[in-house]
């Protein structure tokens, strides 16, 4: 009994570090960007690396895409608000 507990317990630990490397590993390796709202030119700019982001800031968080793999007839956007 105790030994299939171990098991239990080590195949769940064993899982979660996976998860969490293949988080790590995909997830925070794109190229993420983040923008900014500028008034001045009424929409976002890109935000340069080291710029400081205010609590007030209008903030947009995108990843690149490469838009030449989408079918000919393009892609829907579905879902949000």
């Amino acid at each position: 009994m105790i030994a299939i507990i171990c098991i239990i317990a080590f195949s769940f630990s064993f899982g979660f570090v996976v998860g969490t490397w293949f988080k790590a590993a995909i997830y925070d390796n794109q190229p993420w960007e983040v923008f900014r709202w500028d008034s001045g030119a009424l929409g976002y700019r890109r935000v340069p690396m080291g710029a400081m982001l205010g609590r007030n800031d209008n903030v947009l968080m995108g990843l690149r895409m490469n838009s030449e793999q989408f079918p000919a007839e393009g892609i829907r956007v579905e879902g949000g608000k």
